[in-house]
């Protein structure tokens, strides 16, 4: 169990501590509850772009030379990230550096100066960003994949935003689009690892005092599914291998039957004995990666396949796929395999319980879903009380319709999309 101590300041601003026996370290963690799904298409990709702008100086420490630097001389590892709900910022360090660590990364998160220099030089590595991306067909396709379910809607734009947009934002635009999102009722902090709560409890009091609450941002728009029945895009690529997707829509994060899903998705393309990894690499030699993968928001949710083959093992892997998908809504699943992804499931979730960053991470996920804090040991509890008979109801939840989008990237074409298609037509 993670002992830890919620406390919410009157500004709305929450605070999250849990000390740690068992580590060196501690992390600070800060969560915001803004990213792509709040944005439009005028402005899209500007959550990722005022990420990066955090770290181009303060008054205290006027450019990214010298927060960085301050930081490699603790030791410390850091980063950023933007995603559809969220943007996050962190700072792990020795247990004996936090003083040092939180000024930093607070320092920077309250007080960025944003020049208009440091915004102009960024625009081009944020643009380099998006051609690096691209130039990765196995990561690009799946950019291209949520298109297809989710349209041209928040949901389906690409995070990093299009480059279009990124050249024509301006400062002002950035300026209040942090003043609408980034408000302490917006705000969750973390820290855990190693230390004393009462330190850390004070250290953010004392940066946050000046904090105050403002005008709550408005609701993100509802998830909408764009598509109905079997879809298939071909998207060429002139590439040595052809990327696939195929995406089924789920249910939000918090759904009670997630537990159900990560077993499901488990027993399909979760480790090297899983169904799809046997039948697609081992048993066949189709591709080097097929996976299965559940991701979910606050209002829906996608179950991914995703593989890399040659272009003529395309629609032969999409056979062994639409066939797996049939005999889990079939059959049952036997008690040795069910056993087994549980306790696969159960096991990573042990392994990432380790580490003051991966505990911060954590709780942060589980407060910014459920407003509360859910332990491990439920999760555990909940994997395995899944039942064969669990697994199975879900399967025809998801599969009966026929809701399944394959996206493809490489050297297919658009003729070909019939073909494939015909694959997924028969009510599987």
């Amino acid at each position: 169990m993670i002992h830890c101590k919620t406390k919410q300041y009157a500004n709305g601003l929450t605070l999250i501590t849990a000390p740690l026996r068992d580590t060196q370290t501690v992390t600070s963690f800060i969560l915001v509850r803004v990213g792509s799904r709040y944005e439009n298409e005028h402005n899209n990709g500007i959550s990722h772009f005022l990420e990066h702008l955090f770290f181009k100086g303060t008054k205290k420490r006027p450019s990214t030379f010298e927060i960085s630097q301050e930081l490699d001389g603790l030791g410390a590892k850091y980063n950023a990230f933007t995603s559809e709900e969220s943007t996050g910022f962190y700072v792990q360090v020795a247990s004996e550096k936090f003083a040092q660590g939180w000024d930093i990364l607070s320092d920077m998160f309250l007080n960025p100066l944003l020049p208009e220099q440091e915004i102009q030089r960024e625009r081009g590595v944020i643009i380099e960003e998006m051609k690096m991306y691209w130039d990765m067909p196995a990561r690009y396709v799946h950019d291209l994949a949520k298109r297809q379910v989710y349209g041209n809607t928040p949901l389906g734009r690409e995070i990093i935003g299009t480059e279009k947009v990124i050249e024509k934002l301006q400062r002002n635009d950035i300026l209040n689009y942090r003043k609408r999102h980034y408000s302490p009722q917006n705000i969750i902090v973390i820290i855990a690892g190693k230390g004393n709560e009462k330190e850390w409890e004070e250290a953010v009091t004392k940066s946050f005092a000046q904090s105050k609450s403002a005008r709550s941002q408005s609701p993100f728009e509802k998830a909408q599914i764009n598509f109905s029945g079997p879809v298939v895009a071909c998207n060429y690529k002139q590439t040595d291998q052809a990327h696939i997707v195929v995406n089924i829509p789920t249910f939000s994060i918090t759904d009670k039957r997630w537990p159900t899903l990560d077993v499901l998705t488990n027993i399909l393309g979760g480790q090297m004995s899983s169904r799809l990894f046997i039948e697609i690499r081992e048993r066949r030699g189709l591709a080097y990666y097929v996976r299965a993968t559940a991701d979910g928001f606050h209002d829906g949710g996608l179950f991914s396949i995703s593989a890399g083959l040659r272009t003529s093992h395309v629609k032969e892997a999409l056979v062994v796929v639409a066939e797996q998908l049939e005999k889990l809504k079939k059959e049952t699943v036997k008690k040795e395999e069910l056993v087994r992804a549980r306790e696969n499931i159960v096991g990573h979730l042990a392994m990432e319980m380790e580490g003051s960053f991966n505990i911060a991470s954590f709780l942060a996920n589980q407060y910014f879903y459920r407003r509360k804090i859910k332990q491990p040991e439920e999760f555990t509890k909940e994997y395995r009380q899944v039942s064969a008979q669990d697994v199975q109801a879900l399967a025809r939840y998801l599969f009966e319709n026929g809701n399944i989008a394959v996206t493809t990237l490489g050297p297919l074409k658009q003729k070909q999309e019939k073909e494939l298609v015909s694959i997924f037509s028969k009510k599987i």
